[in-house]
C-alpha cells in the first residue's frame, strides 16, 4: 500500500466486510454477540477459500507470494460474499419461523368446528 488511494480502498473493503457481517439485535450486546458469532462462523470458510485462491493466483507466477494487502483484499471479498449469503439464509429462516408462529397462533377452520357436526365415518358392510 504505497498510495493514499490504496489505503482508502483497503479501509473501505474492511468496513464493507464488517458491514456485511453486522447482525441486528435489541441491545448493543446482542448486536455485538451476533456480529462476533457471524464473523467466527464464516472465518474458516473465508480463510480456506483465500488460501486456495492465493495458491491458484501464485501458481502461474512460479510460486511468488502475493503482498499481504492483496491477500487481505481477497479475504474481504470472499468474506463479503459469505456474509451476504449467510444473512440471506438467516433472514429466510427468520421469516419462515415467523410464518409458522403466526399459523399456530391463528385458529384453523378445521380445528374450530363443533365436534357434534363432524362427519361420522362408518365402516361399510362387506358385499355378499
Amino acid at each position: 500500500m504505497k498510495t493514499m488511494y490504496e489505503r482508502v480502498t483497503f479501509v473501505l473493503a474492511a468496513a464493507v466486510y464488517l458491514f456485511f457481517h453486522l447482525r441486528g439485535g435489541k441491545t448493543i450486546g446482542e448486536m455485538l454477540t451476533g456480529t462476533i458469532m457471524q464473523l467466527l462462523t464464516t472465518a474458516p470458510y473465508c480463510i480456506g477459500f483465500t488460501w486456495i485462491l492465493t495458491r491458484m493466483i501464485s501458481y502461474p507466477h512460479h510460486g511468488k507470494e502475493l503482498a499481504w494487502d492483496r491477500i487481505a483484499r481477497i479475504f474481504f471479498a470472499i468474506g463479503i460474499f459469505f456474509g451476504f449469503f449467510f444473512a440471506l439464509y438467516e433472514n429466510a429462516d427468520h421469516a419462515e419461523n415467523e410464518r409458522l408462529r403466526q399459523e399456530q397462533s391463528q385458529p384453523s377452520i378445521l380445528t374450530t368446528r363443533n365436534p357434534e357436526h363432524a362427519p361420522v365415518h362408518r365402516k361399510k358392510a362387506p358385499l355378499d
